[in-house]
């Protein structure tokens, strides 16, 4: 690859002004899909200086050495931005709504204050390495920063697919090892024994029975909050004693995103016991829209200042599902603080919700409940999870071990009979006069 150098008619300072020329072979990709068409096209570019033109020949070489293929200077140009827009555009309908969202929110959060703006091109590994430490340094929990990380690199990329770069600048870039993080504390569920759920949910149940009920619901069934608010009358079989986990329901601005389980096997049948049916027969009893299948199983609360209703009545939104961000927060909370249980706070470990569901695995596991069950009911993608987490909670007096096994001995042999060695070693001539 030669570099040509051009004199212009014009003139600076009475002498003919010089460029330098590069011309070379680029491959063409399809537009849809980022593959090479098998098909090259003639590029050239053109630079002020020998120097700056013989650092691209140098550059070009390497990428074809490395790739097989050269990316022009006008896509390497193009904005970080551009590339972040076009990959979240390649997200829609492929994943949830509020994990499109969620992924929004990282990029423009965390990738697009450094980078929106930049060159892709000019995206170095020193670049990456210092984007790593920066969330690092932030203080910002691991799983953040994992997901923050990898949205930036996944940008990248999209970008090497369309042939802007020749390779992702990230990609040599690790994040930190688990532990070199501050807040790398292994995950610590706080399971509650029965005695503690009955201490909450009854002292709930002074002002709010109902919601009384709701503690003993989400303990004894093992649902994560979004399916809870999911919960509709029909998805509850009083005969066969069953709840169906089959939608989700998230508080939104302006009202409620309904979607699916977390995964497959999170569309589930969860069996009740006797005495939770028998609680949730009376709330049907009572429930004004019981024979309506579409029904909130469980009611908000109007709030204090909500036109036509008494505030000295519990008055209760037939219409609207119990939101778990505001159960916890208005009532399972302070019921927790006053029983003697550590609530969870911002950079405090302690209860929170969640650890309602932990609990019905732990009360399962430790009743003598098969763990691969107890995984169906929990709706986890696989029993190893519910090993992995729930594990160390088995007690051994109560779902440990049932039958020990005995020391093992040697036989003696009768008086009668020599003792001959072990062998595993067959006498086929002694098998044949025996059978002949």
């Amino acid at each position: 690859m030669e570099i040509k150098r051009i004199e212009h008619k014009a003139r600076r300072d009475g002498k003919p002004i010089v460029t330098y020329k590069i011309r070379y072979k680029e491959t063409e990709r399809d537009p849809a899909t980022g593959r090479p068409t098998g098909r090259t096209r003639s590029r050239s570019e053109t630079y002020p200086t020998y120097e700056t033109a013989k650092e691209r020949r140098r550059e070009i070489e390497n990428q074809r050495a490395a790739t097989g293929n050269v990316v022009g200077r006008e896509a390497r140009l193009e904005p970080f931005g551009t590339f972040a827009g076009m990959w979240l555009d390649a997200h829609k309908g492929l994943v949830k709504a509020r994990t499109h969202a969620e992924y929004r929110r990282l990029y423009e959060c965390y990738v697009a204050p450094e980078f929106a703006a930049r060159a892709i091109g000019s995206v170095t590994p020193a670049d990456a390495r210092r984007f790593r430490a920066e969330l690092v340094e932030r203080g910002l929990a691991r799983g953040t920063i994992k997901h923050a990380w990898d949205t930036f690199r996944r940008i990248l990329d999209l970008a090497v697919l369309d042939g802007a770069i020749p390779a992702n600048p990230a990609a040599s870039v690790p994040l930190p090892r688990r532990g070199a993080v501050g807040d790398d504390e292994p995950f610590v569920p706080h399971p509650l024994t029965a005695e503690q759920v009955a201490a909450v949910a009854g002292h709930v149940a002074q002002a709010y029975p109902l919601y009384g009920l709701v503690v003993l619901f989400l303990a004894y069934s093992g649902l994560r909050a979004a399916e809870f608010a999911g919960l509709e009358v029909g998805d509850v079989d009083l005969d066969r004693g069953t709840v169906r986990v089959q939608r989700t329901k998230r508080k939104m601005r302006g009202g409620w995103e309904v979607g699916t389980p977390k995964s497959r096997n999170s569309r589930r049948v969860v069996p009740l016991d006797d005495w939770l049916v028998e609680d949730l027969r009376a709330h049907l009893t009572d429930h004004p829209r019981r024979d309506d299948p579409s029904a909130p199983l469980f009611p908000a609360r109007y709030g204090r200042n909500a036109a036509g209703v008494s505030r000295s009545a519990a008055a209760y939104n037939w219409s609207s599902p119990l939101d778990p961000g505001t159960f916890y927060a208005n009532y399972f909370k302070p019921a927790l603080t006053t029983v003697g249980l550590p609530a969870s706070e911002p950079g405090v470990s302690g209860v929170r919700l969640h650890d309602l569901r932990h609990t019905f695995a732990v009360l399962s596991l430790s009743a003598g409940e098969h763990y691969m069950q107890v995984s169906k009911y929990l709706g986890h993608e696989s029993y190893v999870t519910t090993l992995n987490v729930y594990g160390d909670y088995i007690a051994e007096a109560e779902g440990g071990k049932a039958t020990p096994l005995a020391r093992p001995t040697t036989v003696q042999p009768s008086p009668e009979e020599p003792s001959t060695p072990a062998t595993n070693v067959i006498d086929l001539a002694s098998r044949r006069r025996s059978t002949g």
